[in-house]
């Protein structure tokens, strides 16, 4: 390596971060005032919780940072850099996040059925199969791992649809997506054995967030919409699939679940929650199977940061309860693959205090005459999964749009 060359490969990290900031900085408030012409906001009323108009265009910020990040990497390091040595998996990741971005876009400005959002979701995870973005194998840090051959493909798909869909779930409060994105970023950044490739798309994606949030904190000035929600997570996804691949065998799906504990762990409690509410309402096994697919898909607000609001805590208190959850267990995941078992002590200490703050809020929720409310469903949506986030409320937001 050359003397000139040091400077570009030392500074380039920092230097992509601060133009995906910059980039999504700039692009945001130009977003936020189009959207008000466009009248692409989230009115007050009924289900919502703001107080004045909202532009929920966002998502565009994000995903201009997010591209002007990786076009000065590609521009400075040129066919030396990581993205010209992972072409094919670029290619899918850029493809299938554009094609992510572009049907949440649609969906912010003009509606758009579930069962497409469903259908687009599968389609962006066969690209970034077909691109080499994979499971190739399941196991345990430490224990071992295991192929999984003909699976792959739908284990593949299964995780992509899952981790979009928890991005597109959480993105309940003002900021709380966001963050728990821009911390998932950072532990990718952290952990031993990621390719630089996966390192680059995690600096520009969080400087892209950390851009965006700046206009995303209670009160929200914009919201990320679907656009946000579905083109983070596709791309979160992605990394998750191949972070910490080179250094821990059986990686997969524990250390990317730490990582992604938050959204994860909210989407399947709503999973368990309503297929126990069918249970309990079928009297055999038939009606059980007729009615559970109608509560799967009935949207409610039983959310973890809808319990949070109910038992008293405030958007931004409930956000930072989050933030600091996701952060936790991002620790926990880093740990888990460069040291083992003090990562494990650290898992078995964190999920014993998250368990207490559950048990605690879980007691002023009994208390609380909104839990009612709270838990009560919505009307049935096909695919609700993937279209309630348009059903819940939006964020809570003082400020004019």
């Amino acid at each position: 390596m050359n003397d000139a060359a040091v400077p570009v490969v030392m500074v380039s990290p920092l230097m992509c971060f601060l133009v995906g900031l910059l980039g999504a900085l700039s692009a945001t408030e130009l977003v936020r005032v189009a959207a008000v012409r466009l009248r692409a906001v989230d009115q007050p009323g009924g289900r919502r919780l703001h107080r004045r108009p909202t532009p929920r265009l966002g998502g565009i910020g994000i995903a201009w940072g997010f591209a002007c990040s990786l076009a000065y990497l590609s521009w400075v390091s040129g066919h030396a850099g990581p993205l010209a040595h992972a072409a094919a998996q670029m290619t899918a990741l850029l493809v299938g996040a554009a094609f992510m971005g572009a049907v949440g876009h649609a969906d912010d400005r003009w509606g758009l059925p579930s069962s497409a959002k469903l259908a687009a979701c599968v389609a962006g995870a066969l690209v970034l199969w077909a691109g080499g973005w994979r499971v190739d194998s399941i196991g345990l840090p430490g224990v071992g791992a295991w192929d999984v051959g003909a699976w792959s493909l739908p284990l593949t798909i299964m995780w992509v649809v899952l981790v979009t869909n928890a991005m597109n779930l959480i993105d309940g409060l003002d900021g709380l997506a966001s963050g728990v994105a821009l911390v998932a970023c950072i532990a990718v950044l952290l952990m031993p054995g990621a390719g630089a490739a996966e390192r680059a798309v995690a600096v520009a994606l969080a400087g892209a967030l950390l851009g965006f949030l700046w206009f995303n904190l209670n009160p929200a000035l914009i919201f990320m919409g679907d656009a946000g929600s579905l083109f983070t997570g596709f791309v979160l996804a992605a990394l998750a699939l191949h972070a910490p691949a080179g250094a821990a065998p059986g990686w997969f799906p524990v250390v990317p679940a730490l990582a992604l504990a938050v959204p994860l762990a909210d989407t399947l409690h709503a999973i368990g929650r309503r297929l126990l509410a069918a249970a309990r309402e079928a009297d055999s096994p038939w009606a059980f199977v007729r009615s559970a697919p109608r509560r799967m898909f009935t949207a409610d607000r039983g959310h973890v940061h809808h319990l949070l609001q109910a038992a008293g805590w405030s958007p931004r208190r409930a956000a930072a309860l989050l933030w600091a959850a996701a952060l936790s267990f991002g620790i926990a995941a880093c740990l888990c693959v460069r040291a083992g078992l003090p990562g494990i002590a650290w898992l078995v200490v964190m999920v014993s205090a998250w368990s207490w703050v559950g048990w605690r809020v879980s007691l002023r929720l009994r208390r609380s005459p909104a839990t009612p409310e709270v838990l009560a469903p919505a009307p049935v949506s096909a695919f609700p999964a993937l279209a309630e986030h348009a059903e819940e409320p939006a964020p809570d937001s003082a400020r004019a749009a």
